[in-house]
């Protein structure tokens, strides 16, 4: 005799569960797809503007920020060349890292840690940790010891000082808040209230997640560097990004420049992309901003 089974009872047969086959061969295109958009070849675009305060000290007029966000342990060229020679040429005074250097779901930690290190050689460094790293938590030491070892200042929920001659600015790393178990607005607002400082001259914010830029915005932060949006991946002229995981559809905090207070947010689009989705009208970006004083 024989016995017909239908496919649900052929996978409990078998010990697989309804669905398997569909979540494994997911799992399979997704890593074909992180595996293959490790190469970029996608032209890279450099945003240039000129940020004008009173608040900036007469010292650091023209001194020049270049921001590298969400690489994703991606490659521009063999071994990063095409990207370093792009960011060399925007001759930075020094070069800010707003996490997802690494991709955790295709961690790539050997490629990151090159092109911090060769980095570093062109202009002092800054990082700050994105959700990606905050998602390796065991591996994540590995990364910032490497960092330090290349030189890398890495600013995981600490400040530093930038001087010129007798004037400063002050460099403020806030990590990812997805390293203490959640996205919460008051660990947030506790970890600023350490970090800044209405007595300093001028802050710099470091930070990955641009959608808490209100509760940024309440602290005496001047300016904010971001990235984790991806310009919305796909980009439709006159209207923006179209979907951040984090915001939502038509996002308000997708790329360029805000300001709220006394405060004002650039987000980069970064260098990345968001698993199986293309970017569209959205070319990978190296964000150069220049201060100057009013």
């Amino acid at each position: 005799m024989t016995m017909k089974f239908s496919r649900n009872q052929e996978r409990r047969a078998s010990g697989a569960r309804p669905g398997s086959r569909g979540k494994t061969l997911w799992r399979r295109l997704r890593t074909r797809w992180n595996s293959r958009r490790i190469q970029n070849k996608s032209p890279l675009e450099i945003s240039k503007t000129i940020h004008f305060s009173r608040r900036i000290p007469a010292e650091f007029s023209g001194f020049r920020i270049a921001q590298v966000s969400d690489l994703h342990n991606n490659l521009f060229g063999d071994a990063n060349e095409s990207l370093l020679t792009e960011l060399k040429n925007t001759r930075p005074d020094c070069i800010v890292l707003t996490g997802d250097l690494v991709d955790s779901r295709n961690p790539n930690m050997a490629v990151s840690l090159d092109f911090a290190g060769k980095a570093a050689a062109i202009a002092p460094v800054y990082y700050v940790p994105g959700n990606h790293e905050a998602r390796m938590k065991k591996t994540y030491p590995e990364l910032v010891n490497g960092l330090k070892a290349r030189g890398v200042q890495v600013l995981h929920n600490r400040k530093t000082e930038i001087s010129r001659g007798k004037a400063g600015i002050f460099l403020i790393g806030l990590a990812d808040p997805g390293f203490r178990a959640g996205i919460h607005v008051h660990t947030v607002k506790q970890m600023l209230s350490k970090l800044t400082s209405p007595k300093d001259p001028y802050e710099i914010l470091l930070v990955h997640r641009p959608e808490l830029f209100q509760t940024y915005a309440k602290f005496p932060i001047d300016l904010v560097f971001s990235g984790h949006a991806h310009g919305g991946q796909i980009r439709i002229p006159g209207i923006g990004g179209v979907y951040v995981p984090s915001q939502g559809f038509f996002p308000q905090y997708d790329a360029g420049q805000f300001s709220k207070n006394n405060t004002t947010m650039f987000i980069s689009r970064g260098l990345g992309n968001m698993s199986l989705i293309p970017r569209i009208h959205n070319p990978p970006e190296i964000l150069v901003v220049e201060l100057r004083h009013k």
